[in-house]
C-alpha cells in the first residue's frame, strides 16, 4: 500500500511539474520576411501606451536587421529598405541570418497627436551590451559592446529606464545596436524593447527593487534562526537536532540570498555565480532538511533516500554547469525524490502525531507548509502579473513568509519546550529547597560538631606553635654558626688560593732551572737516544710551564692584577706571525690551514702578550679537536663604529671541522676546570683551563666571546674586541717572542732489535713520547708491539697473541680497566699477565684493577728499574706456570693452574681424547673445534705449556696409550690404534723416546713400582 502511494505521488508531481515548465518556457520562434516599404512602421496610439498591458514596441516582425556594425546603421538618412525583418527577442541558437554575436535593429514608428509632448520611456529587456539612438541622437547605453565575449561585457537593465518626450507626431527613428557573444545566460539572445509612461516605468521599477529586496526579510529571519540554533548546539551539544536545524537554515538563508544577489546583479557574468549557488543552497537545503525532520521523528535517516537525493542534486548542478539558464526551477526528478524521502517519513509524523508526542502538529504543519510553496509561488506570480495589481508587494510579502512557516513552526516548538523544561525546573527548585531545609538542619549539627573540634585544634595548634618558636630560637643560632663557618670558609678559601698562587710560583723555579740543562744537553749531546730523552724532558717541561703561566695569569686576573698595556701595532700581521708556528703541524697532520684579514692591513693599539695568549688558546683548542685532513680557518675582520670615532670592533673568529660539542655542553665550556669530555677514554688531553683563561683576557679587553657547535661538524669561536685606531708606524710593529706550540717531533733514534726468542710485549698507550720513551727502555729485552688506543690493543692482542701487555689506565675509545677486562673474559688471551700503567695512586683505583685481573699496578712517574724488574717477574711466573701445566697433563693429581686456563687445557685435553682413536687427528681440527685460529692456537699453547699443539696431541696420546697397557687391556698394537697410530713400530718408537722404556715393558714396571 506505501508503494503504490509513493508512485502515485511520483507520477502527479512529475505531471505538475512539466506542465509549469512548458507554461513557462517563451516561443522560441524567430521570424525573418524580406522587406517592403512600410512593413516597418509602427502607428504608437495613446490606447495602446496607456494600456493596462505594456506596449511591446514591434511585436515579433517589424524591425529592420542588419547583422555586424554597417555604416551610418543610427542615421536616420541610412537607405535600410534591403534590410531584413527580424524579430528582436530570440534565443540562443536560432539568432537572425548572419548573426555573430552582434547586429542592428531600426524601427519607424508614429505618434497620436495626445502622446505628443508627454514623458515616454523604454523599458529593455537583455543580457547583452547596447546602443540605443532615437533619431540619430543617443538615448543611452547599456553594458559596454565589443568585437568578443572578451571585450564585450552584458547587462541586465532590471531597474533601469530610458526617458525620452517628441514633439512630432513622425515618423521617427529607433536604432539599437545589440551585442550577445556568449551563451549565458539561456535560453534567450536577443533584446524586448516595451513603451509607456515614464511615470508609469518609474512606479514598475521602484515596484520591483521593493519586491527583490523582500528577500532579505528570510534572508535576515533564516540567518538568524541558524545563528540560535547553532548556540543551543554548542550550549547543548547532545541535542544534535539543534545543529541540523541551524545548517538547514544556514542554507535556506545561503539560497534566498543567492535569489536576492541573482535579481540584484545587472552584470550578466556576475549573475552567474549567485545562479550557481541557488542551485547549490536549493539541493543542500533539501537535504538537510530531510535529516532534520528525521532526526525530530527520532528516525534513523534513510541514507540510501540521502544518497539518492545527493546523487540526482549532483546531476542537477552538473546538468547546470554544462548549460547553465536563468531559470531557477528545479528537475522533476529532484523533486520526485525528494517527495519520496518525504513520503517514507510519513509513517513517523503519524505515529509521532498519534503518540501525542510534543511537536508534533507543528512539525507536520511546518513540514506541509515548506513542501506547498514551491507549487504555490509560481501561480501565485502569475495571477498577481495577470491583475497589475498594486499588492503586488503583498503577493511578494506573502511568498517569503510561506518559506518561514516551518522555522515559525519550530521556534514555537523551542518556545514550548523551553516553557515545559521551566516548569519542571520550578518542580525540581521546589525539591531543591525542601532538600536545602534538611541540609540546613543537618549543617547547624555539623557546625556544633566543628566548633568543638576546633576549640581541640586550637589548643593543639597553640601548643605547636610554642614548639615552633623554640625551633626557630635553635634555627636562627644554627644559622648565625653556619654563617660564622661560611666567613671561615671564605677566609680559608682566599688562604688556599693565596697558597696556590705561592706553590704556582715555586714551580716555576725547578722548571726553568730543568728547562736550561736540558737544552743545553740536547743541543751538546750527540747520542740520539740521549737527545731524544733531553727533547722529551724539555718538551713536557716548557707544557708544565705554560700550564703554570696560564694559572698564574687566571690568579691575577682574579685578584685584579691584570691591566692592559696596549701599544700601537699592526694587528693582521701579528695574528699571521703566530698562525705561522701552527704551519707545520698542520703539514705534518695533512690539514687545510688557510687565514683570510680584511682590510689586509690594521693598525691598531693592543696588548701583544694578552692576545698572544687569546689566540694561541684558540688555535691550540681547533688543532687538538680537529681530525687529521680536517679544516682549521681563521678569519680576521674589522668593523668600524659610528661613536666614538676613534673605535674600532676587531672580529677574530677561528673555525674548525673538528667533532664539536654537545648542545647540553655548551654553556659550560668557558668554565675553569670544565671539560666536555672528562671520561678516562676521551682523546685529548687538558686541564680546562685554557678557554676559561681566554675568556677573562677578552672581557679585559672589554671584549666578547661566543662559541657555536655543531655535533660531528665542527666549531665556531668568535671575539670581538674594542681597539682604537692608531697611525701607521714609521718603525717595525713590536716582535713577540713567542713559545712554539706545535712543531714536527724529532727524528726517533734506531735502536738495536731484542733477540728473536725474547717475549712479545703489547705496548697499548696513547701518549707519543710515553710510547716512544717506554720503547727506548723495553727495545733490548723484548719484541714490541704498539697500539694508541684501547680498542686497538685489544685488537692487536686477540690477533697476536703477545706474552705481556702493558697498557695506561686513560685512553681514548677503551680505558686500561675496559682492555684489563675485555682480555681476561675472552679465553684466547686469558692467559696473557697485564700490567696497568697510570697516574691514579688511590687504593680504589689499584683495586678495581687488580680486582679485574691485572697482574701488576704501576704509578707514574715510575722507575725503570721497577718496571723491569715486575715484567722478569711476569715472564719468569709465566714459565713456571707452563711447566706446572704440563706436569699436570701427565699427573692430574698434581694442583692445577688458575680455573680459567685449566678449564682451557681441560677442554682441550678431551677433544683429544674424543678422536684419539683417528690417525687424521691435527692442529687444525683443533683449532676449527675451539673457534681460534691456527696462529691464536700455536701462541696459546706456548705460553701455557710451551709446547706446540701438535707435541700436545702426542702427549695426550702416549698418556692414554700409558694408561692402557698399564692395565693390560690390549695388546701394544691394538693400544697403538685405540691412541691414533696407524704404525705400531712408529708408535713403539716414539712410546720409548718418551717414557724411556719400550711399550712392552710397561706391565711389569708398572707392577714393580705399586
Amino acid at each position: 500500500m506505501l508503494m503504490n502511494i509513493r508512485c502515485f505521488a511520483f507520477i502527479l508531481c512529475s505531471c505538475l511539474l512539466s506542465g509549469l515548465a512548458a507554461r513557462a518556457t517563451p516561443d522560441p520562434t524567430t521570424a525573418v520576411v524580406s522587406a517592403s516599404p512600410d512593413s516597418a512602421l509602427v502607428q504608437l496610439t495613446a490606447k495602446q501606451v496607456y494600456a493596462a498591458t505594456m506596449q511591446r514596441l514591434g511585436g515579433t516582425r517589424r524591425w529592420r536587421y542588419q547583422p555586424g556594425q554597417p555604416v551610418g546603421w543610427a542615421s536616420p538618412a541610412t537607405h535600410d529598405l534591403d534590410w531584413l525583418l527580424a524579430s528582436t527577442g530570440f534565443l540562443m541558437g536560432e539568432a537572425p541570418p548572419g548573426w555573430r554575436g552582434t547586429g542592428c535593429f531600426r524601427l519607424r514608428f508614429t505618434l497620436d497627436s495626445a502622446l505628443l509632448g508627454r514623458p515616454l520611456g523604454l523599458h529593455i529587456r537583455q543580457d547583452g551590451a547596447s546602443e540605443v539612438y532615437l533619431d540619430g541622437h543617443l538615448l543611452g547605453r547599456y553594458g559596454t559592446i565589443g568585437t568578443s565575449a572578451r571585450t564585450t561585457r552584458g547587462i541586465r537593465p532590471r531597474y533601469r529606464l530610458l526617458p525620452f518626450m517628441l514633439h512630432t507626431p513622425g515618423p521617427h527613428l529607433l536604432a539599437i545596436r545589440y551585442a550577445k557573444f556568449e551563451d549565458w545566460p539561456l535560453p534567450y539572445g536577443g533584446i524586448a524593447v516595451w513603451v509607456a509612461p515614464a511615470e508609469r516605468l518609474l512606479a514598475e521599477r521602484v515596484r520591483q527593487a521593493r519586491s527583490d529586496t523582500l528577500s532579505l526579510i528570510a534572508v535576515t529571519s533564516a540567518g538568524l534562526l541558524a545563528l540560535l540554533h547553532f548556540c543551543l548546539y554548542g550550549f547543548y551539544c547532545t541535542r544534535r537536532v539543534n545543529l541540523y536545524f541551524g545548517l538547514y537554515m544556514a542554507a535556506v538563508a545561503g539560497t534566498y540570498l543567492m535569489v536576492f544577489l541573482r535579481a540584484t546583479f545587472m552584470d550578466t557574468a556576475a549573475r552567474w555565480w549567485p545562479q550557481l549557488g541557488f542551485q547549490v543552497g536549493s539541493s543542500l537545503s533539501s537535504g538537510l532538511l530531510l535529516v532534520f525532520l528525521y532526526a525530530m521523528c527520532h528516525v534513523r535517516p534513510p541514507w540510501i533516500w540521502l544518497g539518492l537525493l545527493a546523487l540526482t542534486s549532483v546531476g542537477h548542478v552538473a546538468w547546470w554547469l554544462a548549460a547553465p539558464t536563468d531559470n531557477a526551477q528545479v528537475p522533476s526528478l529532484v523533486w520526485a525524490v525528494f517527495l519520496l524521502a518525504v513520503l517514507n517519513l510519513v509513517p513517523a509524523l503519524i505515529r509521532a502525531w498519534r503518540q501525542r508526542q510534543p511537536g508534533s502538529g507543528l512539525l507536520i504543519v511546518g513540514t506541509l507548509g515548506t513542501l506547498l510553496m514551491p507549487f504555490v509561488a509560481s501561480p501565485a506570480f502569475h495571477i498577481v502579473h495577470q491583475w497589475d495589481s498594486p499588492d503586488f508587494l503583498a503577493a511578494q510579502l506573502t511568498i517569503q513568509l510561506c518559506g518561514l512557516v516551518l522555522p515559525l513552526c519550530m521556534s514555537v516548538y523551542l518556545a514550548r519546550d523551553f516553557a515545559a523544561t521551566y516548569r519542571n525546573l520550578e518542580a525540581q527548585l521546589r525539591q531543591v529547597e525542601q532538600l536545602s531545609a534538611q541540609n540546613l538542619a543537618q549543617e547547624i549539627e555539623r557546625r556544633q560538631l566543628i566548633s568543638a573540634q576546633n576549640e581541640q585544634l586550637e589548643a593543639m595548634v597553640q601548643e605547636r606553635t610554642e614548639e615552633i618558636s623554640q625551633q626557630n630560637h635553635t634555627l636562627t643560632a644554627q644559622r648565625d654558626e653556619i654563617s660564622t663557618q661560611a666567613e671561615q670558609l671564605r677566609a680559608l678559601d682566599q688562604e688556599k688560593t693565596r697558597f696556590f698562587t705561592n706553590i704556582t710560583h715555586e714551580f716555576r723555579t725547578p722548571l726553568t732551572l730543568m728547562l736550561g740543562p736540558v737544552a743545553q744537553i740536547a743541543t751538546d749531546t750527540r747520542e740520539p737516544a740521549t737527545r731524544q730523552h733531553a727533547e722529551l724532558v724539555q718538551r713536557n717541561a716548557q707544557r708544565l710551564l705554560h700550564l703554570i703561566n696560564q694559572l698564574l695569569d687566571l690568579s691575577r686576573l682574579e685578584a685584579g692584577q691584570q691591566v692592559l698595556q696596549a701599544t700601537p701595532g699592526e694587528l693582521v700581521g701579528f695574528v699571521r706571525g703566530l698562525l705561522s708556528s701552527f704551519e707545520s703541524l698542520a703539514q705534518l697532520r695533512g690539514m687545510h690551514y688557510t687565514f683570510e684579514a680584511a682590510p689586509p692591513v690594521l693598525h691598531v693599539t693592543f696588548d701583544a702578550d694578552k692576545l698572544e695568549k687569546v689566540v694561541v688558546n684558540l688555535l691550540s683548542n681547533a688543532f687538538k679537536f680537529t681530525p687529521d685532513a680536517g679544516h682549521v680557518t681563521v678569519y680576521c675582520h674589522a668593523e668600524a663604529v659610528a661613536e666614538p670615532a676613534n673605535l674600532t670592533w676587531v672580529e677574530l673568529s677561528v673555525r674548525d671541522t673538528g667533532r664539536g660539542i654537545a648542545p647540553a655542553q655548551l654553556p659550560h665550556v668557558f668554565d675553569r676546570f670544565y671539560q666536555a669530555d672528562s671520561s678516562h677514554t676521551r682523546e685529548q688531553e687538558g686541564t680546562g683551563i685554557g678557554l676559561a683563561l681566554t675568556k677573562e683576557l677578552v672581557e679585559l679587553h672589554g671584549g666578547t666571546i661566543t662559541l657555536t657547535s655543531e655535533v660531528e661538524r665542527g666549531t665556531t669561536v668568535v671575539v670581538r674586541l674594542p681597539l682604537s685606531w692608531a697611525p701607521a708606524p714609521t718603525a717595525e710593529a713590536p716582535i713577540v717572542e713567542r713559545v712554539p706550540v706545535a712543531a714536527t717531533p724529532p727524528a726517533e733514534p734506531k735502536l738495536a732489535p731484542a733477540p728473536s726468542e725474547a717475549p712479545l710485549l703489547l705496548l697499548i698507550e696513547d701518549n707519543k713520547d710515553v710510547r716512544a720513551y717506554l720503547r727506548t727502555i723495553l727495545a733490548a729485552d723484548y719484541q714490541l708491539l704498539e697500539a694508541e688506543n684501547g680498542a686497538a690493543g685489544v685488537a692487536v692482542a686477540v690477533a697476536q697473541l703477545p706474552d705481556l701487555v702493558l697498557t695506561d689506565a686513560m685512553m681514548p675509545r677503551l680505558d686500561g680497566y675496559g682492555v684489563c677486562r675485555a682480555l681476561k673474559q675472552d679465553e684466547r688471551t686469558s692467559h696473557i699477565p697485564i700490567v696497568l700503567l697510570t697516574a691514579k695512586t688511590d687504593l680504589p683505583s689499584k683495586l678495581q684493577g687488580l680486582n679485574l685481573g691485572a697482574d701488576a699496578y704501576l704509578t707514574k712517574p715510575f722507575l725503570r728499574e721497577e718496571l723491569l724488574a715486575q715484567l722478569r717477574n711476569l715472564v719468569r711466573g709465566r714459565q713456571q706456570l707452563q711447566e706446572a701445566y704440563r706436569r699436570s697433563v701427565a699427573e692430574p693429581s698434581l694442583a692445577g693452574p688458575p680455573s680459567r686456563e685449566q678449564a682451557f687445557l681441560k677442554k682441550v685435553q678431551e677433544l683429544i681424547e674424543q678422536f684419539l682413536d683417528d690417525e687424521t687427528l691435527s692442529v687444525e681440527t683443533l683449532s676449527r673445534e675451539l673457534g681460534l685460529s691456527r696462529t691464536q692456537l700455536h701462541r696459546k699453547f706456548k705460553a701455557l705449556t710451551d709446547q706446540a699443539p701438535g707435541d700436545f696431541i702426542r702427549l695426550v696420546r702416549l698418556q692414554r696409550a700409558h694408561e692402557l697397557l698399564a692395565l693390560r687391556t690390549a695388546t701394544v698394537a691394538e693400544v697403538a690404534y685405540q691412541v691414533g697410530y696407524s704404525n705400531p713400530a712408529n708408535f713403539s718408537t716414539a712410546f720409548s723416546r718418551h717414557f724411556g722404556y719400550a711399550p712392552s715393558t710397561t706391565p711389569r714396571l708398572n707392577k714393580v713400582s705399586s
